[in-house]
């Protein structure tokens, strides 16, 4: 679930999330090189010291999405669905690909996701479990960044786990391919976030983009396709949405602050784009 604003997410509801994370990670430490976080986590991971001040708010999000290989196998360790099911996730009767747990009326969805060429949607089998097939999630595995993440699981355990951690190349390619395909606010507000505060800075950002164009990323023509429909103008939909969900909507009565904060999102979203359109382009 996204919601269109960044006030709309309930502090708890963001942390159940991450907890949910630290818990499913512990647990499937067998598969640990068959999997790859993706999605909304991945900004704060990406992004160095969370608590370090920013004019952005933080990175949000209410699920959790794990890229897997298409030959996981478990060997003689047991299975997937056993060890989710012992954590208390439950496959989804209306998601396939979805397992869920129920938190005091909060639930919190995990999702596999898949690569399976040339099939761009759908969903496959991987072992005893159902997985979304997604292009672009073998780029993610192959390149993904251990990180320590910290933190308490759902049973109030605190942890602290070597997570893989989707790098800045393929979670824009992601990124940008889901925000063509539905605009969710949410999506632009990511990019944005991660264009601007990656830890490796902005030209390592342009690097790793340009290198999904070399290394034939099946998901990077939809991605660039995105750059050029939807992030060309400080008024296209990218930049207008990303500053949407920090701010709202405009009203008559808005401050002159937030008007410049406005303009000053939309213009850094715009000129972030532009960037890494012209390195793809030279």
């Amino acid at each position: 679930m996204k919601y269109e604003t960044y006030t709309a997410y309930d502090p708890h509801s963001v942390g159940l999330a991450e907890s949910a994370f630290l818990t499913v990670w512990s647990t499937l430490s067998q598969w640990h090189d068959s999997l790859v976080l993706i999605g909304g986590h991945v900004p704060k991971y990406l992004c160095g010291e969370h608590t370090q001040q920013r004019a952005l708010p933080r990175p949000v999000t209410l699920d959790v999405d794990l890229g897997i290989a298409l030959a996981t196998d478990s060997g003689q360790y047991g299975n997937l669905l056993w060890e989710l099911q012992g954590q208390g996730f439950k496959p989804s009767p209306a998601h396939p690909s979805h397992f869920e747990k129920v938190i005091g009326g909060f639930t919190v969805p995990v999702d596999f996701l898949v690569e399976k060429p040339p099939r761009t949607s759908g969903t496959t089998q991987i072992e005893d479990i159902t997985a979304s097939i997604l292009p672009g999630v073998e780029r993610a595995l192959a390149t993904a960044r251990r990180i320590t993440v910290r933190g308490v699981d759902l049973h109030g355990a605190r942890q602290e786990l070597t997570a893989r951690i989707c790098e800045v190349g393929p979670f824009l390619v992601l990124k940008l391919r889901a925000f063509g395909d539905r605009q969710q606010p949410k999506d632009a507000f990511d990019i944005l976030y991660t264009l601007r505060h990656y830890d490796g800075g902005k030209d390592a950002v342009i690097a790793a983009f340009t290198e999904e164009a070399k290394v034939g990323n099946p998901a990077y023509p939809d991605a660039l396709h995105t750059l050029k429909k939807h992030f060309t103008s400080e008024t296209a939909p990218g930049p207008v949405k990303a500053s949407h969900f920090v701010l709202g909507d405009a009203t008559l009565g808005e401050s002159a602050d937030s008007r410049f904060m406005r303009i000053r999102l939309r213009q850094d979203m715009f000129d972030a784009a532009a960037q890494l359109l012209k390195a793809v382009a030279a």
